[in-house]
């Protein structure tokens, strides 16, 4: 578990943590390391969840499944992020997504009440924690409304246009990497993968943009 612990205290999670601080909540958490191969279910949907999963390496998709089999990638996360809080306070009773390791991963899983509930000795470190479990929760919810957002838009482009628009606007810059492949961009739009490859060909020829795999260049159309 050591060997994790400048990643933990680089995490949302557990910022502000001293290195002391951190190994005592980890006890208080019931924290335990668990290793996923690559394309393993970690929580499938409508699974009950009693405990947060954070991300030590590797990586994990937080995907959802329509009746018909249709497959939505909602979130990528990596090394230090945090998944299946929503499930864990019982608001759902159960997951509303599944949790796939995309790699050969190691999760770190705490339990949630003990997470939110202040311990018996109110340590303030403990406190802090829980601020930042509730900023965690507000970045998560702000990442779904911009998602919902974008998947309102009636056409490819159109989906496409705003979903770069926010990448280069959190870039601050015209120039960015997107953390999907064309695959996992295609999920991401909820949209056919053929079809967005070739409206990326016929934008990328109008002068919207640059793209070589995941790195886009915004040009003149693209920033009227």
């Amino acid at each position: 578990m050591e060997r994790y612990y400048q990643l933990l205290l680089n995490s949302p999670l557990f910022a502000s943590l001293t290195e002391e601080e951190l190994a005592h909540i980890l006890g208080c958490l019931g924290a335990k390391v668990k290793k996923f191969s690559s394309n393993q279910m970690i929580i499938r949907e409508a699974e009950q969840v009693e405990h947060v999963g954070v991300v030590l390496d590797g990586g994990v998709l937080i995907i959802s499944d329509d009746a018909l089999g249709n497959r939505s990638l909602n979130f990528k996360l990596g090394p230090g992020e945090l998944f299946g809080h929503v499930a864990a306070t019982k608001v759902a009773a159960v997951s509303p997504v599944s949790v796939m390791s995309q790699d050969n991963s190691h999760i770190l899983f705490l339990n949630f009440q003990n997470l939110i509930t202040p311990c018996c000795n109110a340590c303030h470190f403990h406190s802090k924690v829980i601020e930042n479990m509730m900023n965690v929760l507000a970045k998560r919810n702000l990442m779904m409304n911009r998602k919902l957002s974008i998947l309102s838009k009636r056409t490819i482009r159109e989906k496409l246009l705003a979903y770069l628009a926010w990448q280069s606007y959190d870039s601050q810059s015209e120039e960015f990497t997107i953390p999907f492949n064309r695959d996992e961009l295609a999920d991401y739009l909820s949209v056919n993968r053929s079809a967005l490859s070739r409206e990326l060909s016929k934008m990328i020829d109008e002068g919207y943009f640059s793209n070589d795999r995941s790195y886009f260049k915004l040009n003149g159309k693209a920033l009227a």
